[in-house]
């Protein structure tokens, strides 16, 4: 019955006379404002070409008061009005799908931008051993995909093709969140302002642990809850904080508090404004360091639990992760204190790696919003 009803709304929605000057955006199944919607919209509010359309933002209650621009209308998530803008508006962009707007798609007939959340480093969609089915429901259908480089196209296609990924409409430019980054890596009153936020004090080296969800292993590692001894005194020596923040996934730790030189980051604070005020970032699979390559800085892929990811997870695209990683691989702890004390130019082979194998281009300045303006004037 509930697909059914999900059919029926999407199969009536196509006779909905839709305009082309209503935007709406959603990220996270409501949960967030940020990632590629939020940035994409923040260029489009800063771009001539859009000064006379009409921006919406669906998404829960709690993000009503992050919204403080009176250009966006906000709307909650599966009310009567995100419904009406549902049906009404042509331009859609998300990063998960049509549930980052209700439990219901009211979206034939509209343009659908899959923005997504991340580089495929880990296998998605219907790629994915655990998902192998994803996307065969008829109101999962997509028009546009977005990808920063050849080798995450060609990922989309076969992850996506139930949802309608192909050759011709997948979008190959950076994504906006990275733009976010690159604009924005010598904006020092910036950091000082998201430091400030954060209670950070400026002089601090930061450490930041972004970790990825692991859907079959319960095994979650925490700095905070380590007691090392030995990386207490390493932080100590280097002046240093560590951020940390689980999986938005598989969150199980008190949010938001602080110990010492450690601290919880909890939901409020966008990770790309993390990822700016970073000197050093410790992640694994997770694609966050590949947005994170962008600003030249050192990573580390902290692998705690050996190749158990690997071997009962998922899985990855490459058959060797090593040539896709931006940094150096610790499995213990004392093998991640050696590798923070050595000198950023230790890293860069493996940044320039990584950039070659995941083909970007960074030097062209295409962006997103760019192809899209394009799109508008043809």
């Amino acid at each position: 019955m509930f697909n059914f009803k999900k059919n029926f709304f999407y199969k009536i929605s196509g006779f909905s006379l839709r305009s082309n000057n209503i935007f709406v955006f959603g990220a996270w199944f409501g949960e967030r404002f940020g990632d590629n919607p939020k940035y994409l919209l923040m260029e489009m509010l800063n771009s001539n070409a859009f000064k006379n359309k009409k921006f919406i933002w669906v998404g829960n209650d709690s993000l009503a008061k992050k919204i403080n621009d009176r250009r966006i209308t906000f709307v909650q998530r599966n009310s009567f009005k995100s419904i009406f803008y549902q049906l009404r508006a042509k331009n859609f962009f998300f990063t998960h799908g049509y549930q980052d707007f209700g439990d219901y798609s009211f979206l034939k007939g509209a343009k659908c931008f899959q923005l997504w959340h991340g580089f495929p480093i880990k296998r998605i969609g219907a790629d994915s051993p655990i998902t192998p089915n994803e996307g065969k429901k008829i109101y999962e259908k997509y028009q546009y995909f977005l990808a920063n480089s050849t080798v995450m196209a060609e990922r989309m296609k076969t992850a996506f093709s139930r949802y309608g990924a192909q050759n011709e409409n997948i979008l190959i430019a950076s994504t906006p969140r990275v733009d976010y980054l690159r604009e924005n890596s010598n904006n020092f009153s910036l950091k000082s302002v998201i430091k400030n936020k954060l209670g950070i004090d400026s002089r601090k080296f930061v450490i930041t642990y972004l970790p990825t969800f692991r859907d079959r292993s319960n095994e979650i590692f925490s700095f905070q809850k380590s007691n090392n001894k030995e990386f207490d005194r390493m932080l100590k020596k280097k002046n240093a904080i560590l951020l940390e923040r689980q999986h938005f996934v598989k969150r199980r730790l008190n949010i938001g508090n602080r110990t010492g030189n450690y601290f919880d980051l909890d939901e409020t604070i966008d990770t790309q404004d993390i990822l700016l005020i970073t000197d050093l970032l410790i992640s694994d699979y997770s694609s966050v360091y590949v947005d994170f390559i962008t600003l030249d800085k050192p990573i580390i892929h902290f692998l705690y639990d050996g190749n158990n990811y690997l071997k009962k997870d998922r899985g990855i695209y490459a058959s060797e992760p090593r040539t896709e990683f931006a940094g150096p691989i610790a499995y213990t702890m004392s093998d991640l204190i050696s590798l923070i004390n050595e000198r950023k130019g230790t890293f860069e082979k493996y940044r320039k790696n990584a950039i070659k194998n995941l083909k970007f281009d960074y030097n062209s300045n295409l962006r997103f919003i760019d192809l899209y303006k394009n799109s508008l004037n043809n």
